[in-house]
């Protein structure tokens, strides 16, 4: 099956710094999915941040970006499915996301006939409360213990290998600070299962592939970055 991906879009109507140019993302998306539409895609995941905010961005235009880019991603008709990034936390809640955008709250499984997709979310402070409610910081992502054992049902659960989204990285080989803190816990229960086929990341901009455990950690570059346009097809 073909698998269409992107992140780090980092939507917003403010001008960002770094290199960013988020207020492009709208139509950076809009070329991914054409090309996601065009490839006969399957099914297609955002990895996280799919919007921001700066310094002239109120909570009513990060809502509108937020809407506006899921109704575009909606428009194509592939299933889609937002695996939540720290910046996704920053001006609303969850519960605003579901209402706004029919927004699904991980964690949770995607089965298909060939594959089952487990979507994550680690915006949990060391304290386990999510970033919307604790606050976000993004050096201090955490999966807490009741993800932890979705985790494990999920993958004894199943006869079908198994795909693994999560924003955040589980992957030890990037920046120390885009590491989610009990990833190593994480790592052991996939290698442990010996079902999952691939595990799937954002966050860390500049992107990385690494094979643990023979089992492959890709993590996109970010599409925000400069006026690249960086999204991702994988036939597995």
């Amino acid at each position: 099956m073909k698998i269409g991906l992107f992140t780090d879009s980092h939507y917003c109507k403010s001008q960002l710094g770094g290199g960013r140019d988020s207020r492009a993302s709208l139509e950076k998306i809009r070329v991914s999915m054409e090309a996601f539409k065009q490839e006969g895609v399957d099914i297609c995941f955002c990895l996280g941040d799919l919007t921001d905010h700066g310094p002239t961005d109120t909570k009513e235009t990060v809502e509108k970006c937020f809407i506006e880019a899921m109704e575009l991603i909606n428009s194509y008709g592939i299933p889609f499915y937002l695996v939540p990034g720290n910046h996704d936390y920053l001006m609303m809640k969850a519960e605003e996301l579901v209402e706004k955008a029919g927004y699904r709250i991980p964690p949770y499984v995607v089965s298909t006939e060939e594959l089952d997709f487990i979507v994550l979310d680690a915006n949990y402070r060391s304290n386990m409360v999510r970033f919307d409610i604790a606050g976000v910081e993004w050096t201090d992502s955490n999966l807490p213990p009741q993800q932890i054992e979705f985790l494990k049902k999920a993958l004894y659960d199943t006869s079908r290998k198994c795909v693994v989204l999560v924003h955040e990285n589980l992957d030890p080989s990037v920046q120390e600070w885009h590491i989610i803190k009990n990833s190593e816990e994480v790592r052991g229960i996939i290698k442990q299962s010996g079902r999952v086929k691939l595990v799937l990341q954002g966050h860390y901009h500049l992107g990385a592939n690494a094979v643990i455990d023979n089992i492959p950690y890709i993590t996109l570059a970010a599409m925000c970055e400069n006026k690249n346009n960086y999204f991702k097809i994988l036939n597995i």
